[in-house]
């Protein structure tokens, strides 16, 4: 698994400074009609990659938390409020998980204070910027997408030409700029809007040749001294992630100063999206809704080794596979499905819940272990199967899937879960699982997987279980009983 932190050191910001001047240096080279070199990560010719504000008449910037705002485009802000064009802001959480390991400063604390800084910093930017906070939970934006989209939609209202409609970049690999990124897409569907996503922590973990560059147009504006003068002014002002809040383990700021300076740039990037959707996939950019993993993939992860993810070591993998046993809403179920059972560790927590259990994976070299774990379990099956191509044939009360999701393409995630509400028995239960840290690797996001699933039609959430690490969920048909009413405890 491959993730980031922001204490981790980064990518310096001379290495992106290095790359801009080879991609201005190319352009050059291009007009003068020179080769061009092999990777930047701008676009060469400079007419493409300069972002002309003089189109713009209607600025709307989405931050999922507080300073995404300043950081990603606090120069275009204060530039369109230096033009006296009307400017909205809308900050969709609080940024209250800022400090998880704070003992001076609570949840609670830390929304208070933020709402304030970001106020604040706005304010520095544009004074007559409206900000429109919506207090949605920091860290769980995935699971309020329709009331992010309805909040976006109300702000842009019919569009029109002009309009321009920023958000944080969809693969800027924190799982709330992803949902941030797909509730600006959704809302600007139909509407005469151009979207643009704004990187943030892709300064830190990717690099100038990264392939994640080549999403949309990356397009640069360049800032007047006094837009940089009032970008560095809000910046300032967002004390608590610039600042230490004490001098207590804990407190540590976010923005360290290694990683804060790729925001002193005299110019501001923009990546521009297409908003109309891609028919039968998801709304998603092409890039990120890719092909999916295939079996040798697989067969290449596994070799040479027994259990690659640790399900049978580690106590994180444990304590997921307890809550996600734990989460099922009936003692017992007649015939479970798994798809992706990997070493069957799951499989025989799910054998001793379930008469039967179905269990498939796309490659022989698991499937090889898990049959001897569960060799004396005549009620388990396994199978190699590549979905949805292939699909098991019955119906089942229970599937499971777990970790899986993000393997497929958009498209083929889409079939995978119809064919899932297909298999699915009168009053069955599907259940979900997966991490939530980016992988470069796969086609999707463990958020984008879940939102899809909410987007199941005839079901319903019934169990929402979320960490930092992963989500687990429960989808039944509606209208679903909870376990109580199963019971006879309540109506």
């Amino acid at each position: 698994m491959v993730s980031f932190s922001h204490t981790d050191a980064g990518t310096a910001e001379s290495v992106w400074e290095a790359a801009h001047r080879e991609s201005v240096r190319a352009g050059q080279a291009a007009s003068a009609g020179a080769a061009l070199p092999g990777s930047a990560p701008l676009p060469a010719d400079p007419s493409e990659r300069a972002l002309r504000v003089d189109e713009l008449r209607r600025l709307i910037v989405v931050a999922a938390h507080p300073d995404d705002e300043t950081l990603g485009a606090g120069g275009l802000i204060a530039q369109a409020g230096r033009a006296g064009l009307p400017v909205t802001v809308v900050v969709l959480t609080n940024g209250e998980a800022s400090h998880p390991g704070s003992s001076t400063h609570d949840p609670a604390r830390l929304a208070a204070l933020r709402q304030v800084e970001v106020t604040a910093a706005v304010a520095a930017l544009a004074p007559a910027t409206l900000v429109r906070l919506l207090d949605l939970p920091d860290g769980s934006l995935a699971g309020h997408h329709d009331d992010a989209v309805r909040a976006i939609s109300a702000e842009i209202g019919a569009g029109g030409p002009g309009t321009w409609l920023v958000a944080p970049w969809r693969l800027d690999g924190h799982p709330d700029h992803a949902a941030a990124a797909e509730a600006a897409h959704r809302a600007a569907r139909d509407r005469a809007v151009r979207l643009f996503g704004y990187p943030i922590w892709a300064w830190h973990w990717s690099t100038p040749g990264d392939p994640v560059w080549s999403d949309g147009v990356v397009r640069t504006l360049d800032l007047a001294p006094e837009d940089r003068r009032c970008k560095t002014r809000a910046m300032a002002l967002h004390r608590s992630q610039v600042q230490p809040l004490s001098v207590l383990p804990g407190d540590e700021p976010v923005i360290q100063a290694a990683f804060g300076v790729h925001f002193e740039r005299g110019y501001e990037t923009f990546i521009e999206i297409d908003a109309e959707p891609e028919t039968d996939a998801l709304s998603l950019p092409d890039q990120v809704a890719g092909s999916s993993l295939t079996g040798d993939f697989f067969e290449e992860f596994y070799a040479g080794t027994r259990d690659p993810w640790g399900f049978e070591t580690r106590w994180y993998e444990e304590r997921k596979r307890l809550l996600t046993l734990a989460a099922l809403p009936r003692k017992r179920f007649r015939a479970a499905l798994e798809l992706g059972c990997s070493i069957g560790v799951l499989t025989a927590g799910l054998a001793e819940r379930c008469d039967t259990v179905s269990a498939v994976d796309i490659a022989e070299r698991p499937l090889s272990v898990a049959r001897a774990r569960l060799a004396a379990r005549p009620c388990v099956s396994f199978a190699r199967l590549t979905l949805p191509a292939e699909w098991p044939e019955g119906t089942f009360d229970l599937i499971v899937f777990s970790e899986v999701g993000y393997y497929f393409s958009a498209v083929e995630l889409r079939e995978v879960l119809r064919r899932c509400r297909d298999s699915l028995a009168p009053g069955g239960v599907i259940v979900a699982c997966h991490w939530r840290h980016p992988v470069p690797e796969y086609p999707l996001t463990g958020d984008q997987v879940h939102a899809e699933l909410g987007n199941l039609a005839g079901f319903e959430r019934t169990v929402e279980h979320r960490e930092r690490d992963f989500l687990l969920e429960v989808f039944e048909a509606a209208p679903a009983r909870s376990v109580a009413q199963h019971e006879g405890l309540v109506p």
